[in-house]
């Protein structure tokens, strides 16, 4: 009989991969695929996981949510959280594929490693963290104590298990290799037992996964630095200071041309870290590979599977010296960037918009939209709040909206799928600042003569030559 196309992807995996890379033939889900009257099978369990994700709502809106700060509105150039998926799965893909690592589910999780990114980047983790955490109790938050903070890798993995909608189940029922490093490619959150299941806890991601980690965290510093440049918050000469762009200039040589025009000599430092450090990440992991490999004596994937809980979690990694170089980056970008006034104040006012928009949800829950009620409604079984009396609402906010601490964590999920743009118009919605600017005498005017009748315009005089 012949075979499928997913088993001849499944068999080349297993001629082309290396032995301690995982096969696509061994996921496993918490839900059976259906077949939707399907007859071709062309994709291999990674590969579907990888179109569901870019399918998804949570994905699309990425493309509005800053990488750090508030995404400004006419912002063509700068990164966002899109477009900052889309290189870590380029940076990640590459460093996967010279290392024979499966390349199929290293995409998967970097494109899917930011779906629980709240507006505003890290100031709007932090404040939703602070409200989950119980530290804004008394200032803000719920009053319910610690209803388990809030992480962006745990909330994607809330987002493809629950919250996205595409089929009859909740969520998008990814493999669980892709739900395992969705989690892992973060910091270590506290997730409710249920939604561990699939999830090997306490051990450190896989090799994909470890891929991803060390590509997000050389992308994140490498595009901050090309910002950084590209916009005048930092200068070259404080750049090419760094020991690795020393490094980098030493190596170009000639070919980087001191009189170049900044916008060129900006774009070649960039280039040329981008090289530096993956080539290094490249050579480093391979000899980490191959010395695990050796040590647990793994030379087919059968006896790879036995030694998985084994890995240590740091065998792809750059060599110390590039991770120093790394390090050094990072330092120029907290110091000479993050924690400048203009960016202080930017982190500051998405804070501020979180903190009141949870805050004005939570006094007042019919400000919310129908599908957020009706998510609460399907939840917990309650009435549907618009369908209760006028003078029973205040009542029912009381007694079952506000002590719920399925109520706040429903909250939390709507505020960190907002985009920038979104909670930016909901708060000026809400207090009325800025949803109807104030024109001035000048647009008034101009407003005026637009409306006049043709018959009346005609009629006034015309200004002399």
């Amino acid at each position: 009989m012949a075979k499928s196309m997913r088993q001849r992807l499944e068999a080349a995996e297993d001629l082309h991969l290396a032995p301690y890379a995982l096969r696509s033939s061994s996921a496993t889900r918490r839900h059976r695929i259906e077949d939707e009257g399907r007859v071709f099978d062309y994709r291999s369990a990674f590969q579907r996981d990888r179109d569901r994700i870019v399918y998804s709502r949570a994905f699309r809106r990425l493309r509005q949510k800053a990488q750090t700060g508030i995404l400004p509105e006419y912002a063509d150039h700068r990164r966002n959280r899109l477009t900052h998926t889309l290189e870590v799965s380029q940076f990640a893909r590459t460093i996967g594929r010279a290392l024979a690592l499966n390349e199929d589910l290293i995409e998967a999780v970097a494109l899917a490693h930011d779906l629980g990114q709240p507006p505003f980047g890290p100031a709007g983790e932090r404040a939703l963290d602070d409200l989950m955490s119980g530290r804004m109790d008394g200032r803000g938050g719920p009053g319910l104590g610690d209803l388990g903070g809030f992480w962006h890798s745990w909330q994607g993995l809330r987002i493809v298990d629950r919250i996205e909608k595409r089929y009859e189940r909740d969520g998008l029922n990814l493999s669980d290799s892709v739900r395992e490093g969705i989690l892992k490619c973060g910091s270590d959150p506290r997730c409710a037992p249920d939604e561990l299941v699939g999830v090997r806890v306490g051990l450190p991601g896989g090799f994909e996964v470890q891929v991803v980690q060390l590509a997000d965290r050389i992308v994140t510093a490498l595009s901050d630095l090309d910002d950084a440049l590209q916009a005048g918050a930092l200068e070259i000469p404080r750049v090419e200071k760094l020991a690795i762009v020393r490094q980098l200039r030493k190596k170009l040589g000639d070919h980087y041309r001191p009189r170049a025009s900044r916008f060129m000599k900006i774009n070649a430092i960039h280039r040329g870290l981008t090289h530096l450090l993956v080539t290094g990440a490249i050579i480093a992991s391979e000899r980490a590979l191959a010395r695990w490999a050796e040590r647990h004596r793994v030379k087919t994937y059968r006896s790879f599977l036995p030694t998985r809980e084994r890995i240590v979690g740091d065998e792809i990694s750059l060599p110390p010296a590039g991770c120093k170089m790394l390090a050094e980056i990072e330092g120029l970008l907290e110091t000479g960037v993050r924690r400048r006034f203009e960016a202080e104040r930017i982190d500051g006012r998405g804070r501020r918009v979180l903190l009141g928009l949870f805050a004005a949800y939570q006094a007042d829950p019919a400000l919310l939209d129908d599908h957020v009620l009706i998510r609460y409604r399907q939840s917990t079984g309650c009435r549907y709040l618009r369908d209760l009396p006028r003078d029973a609402v205040e009542g029912e906010v009381v007694k079952r909206y506000r002590p719920d601490p399925r109520f706040s964590r429903l909250l939390a999920d709507h505020l960190s799928a907002m985009t920038d743009s979104y909670a930016l118009l909901e708060q000026a919605r809400l207090t009325e600042v800025g949803a109807v600017p104030i024109p001035s005498a000048e647009q008034i005017r101009r407003e005026s003569r637009r409306s006049a009748p043709a018959r009346v315009r005609s009629q006034r005089p015309r200004a002399r030559p």
